[in-house]
């Protein structure tokens, strides 16, 4: 009966916590990775310190061009070398470098463009993401860029359109002031659930973060509650009728021990009459 009662115990300190740890949970995070993005021919990520070549035309090898940044002609000094294969060179990338490149080779009416961008994603969604049916979700994408990069939300490999779904939808700007970064769903559905992708786009350069998200029934968290509950109950109705068959016997006995007092208590008195009318 002992080892009986504590598997029970044991299995509703179980239920408490399967219940404490079900509401909601994500996945790992990491920081300052942009992971599978790769840089373009005409579109290179800024690392400041680090050299970088930019060449107009893999064809020309003794010609002259001309290198814009911005619209500004460069000159050639410290910091920009310039070569007759159309090629621009420097040595070591600063701040001022990020922005437009462009270059015409000499006798061509054509210009060809470059960009140097800054991009820095500082965590990732979570893998998963689970919320409770009719409360509220806000996927956030901790994306920063010069230029600043643009977004677009993914559910389920289909572009969500916020006029179609205004009620419901919101986009707004993360707080790096990158427009429609941060999505929020109010409320939301069971329909909600799939996979959902920030996109983001600076250029050339595409980078995506995912979340898969779970949408639990609104009753989801009273269920562990009940079961503790009925658990409970169960307990005490083993105790009480272990307990209530435990005290029978020892009543039955008592019950017994009485009835032959006053049997003994009777046939004395008999025999104590007997002998007085003797």
């Amino acid at each position: 009966m002992r080892k009986f009662v504590s598997l029970l115990s044991f299995f509703s300190l179980l239920g408490i916590c399967l219940g404490a740890g079900g509401s909601i949970g994500g996945g790992s995070t990491s920081t300052g990775d942009l992971g599978s993005v790769t840089e373009t021919e005409n579109t290179r990520l800024f690392r400041d310190g680090i050299s970088l070549m930019l060449t107009c035309d893999y064809n020309y090898t003794n010609i002259g061009s001309t290198w814009r940044k911005n619209g500004t002609e460069l000159e050639e000094n410290h910091h920009y070398h310039m070569f007759s294969n159309t090629s621009l060179y420097i040595p070591s990338l600063n701040r001022d470098d990020i922005g437009e490149f462009s270059c015409l080779i000499h006798g061509h009416t054509e210009e060809k463009y470059f960009y140097v961008v800054d991009l820095l994603l500082h965590k990732h969604l979570p893998k998963s993401t689970t919320v409770l049916e009719n409360d509220k979700l806000k996927l956030t994408c901790q994306i920063e860029g010069t230029p600043i990069p643009s977004v677009q939300w993914l559910k389920d490999g289909e572009p969500l359109d916020n006029e179609e779904n205004s009620t419901r939808l919101v986009f707004e700007e993360n707080t790096h002031h990158v427009p429609n970064a941060s999505l929020l769903i109010k409320p939301i559905l069971k329909s909600d659930f799939g996979s959902y992708v920030c996109l983001i786009t600076i250029h050339s350069l595409h980078l995506n973060t995912t979340t898969e998200v779970r949408v639990k029934d609104i009753y989801a968290a009273l269920w562990p509650f009940l079961g503790i509950v009925a658990e409970v109950t169960i307990l005490c109705a083993i105790i009480f009728i272990y307990e209530k068959r435990r005290i029978k016997p020892n009543l039955d006995r008592a019950d017994m021990d009485e009835i032959n007092e006053q049997k003994n208590a009777t046939e004395q008195n008999k025999e104590t009459e007997i002998r007085q009318r003797k």
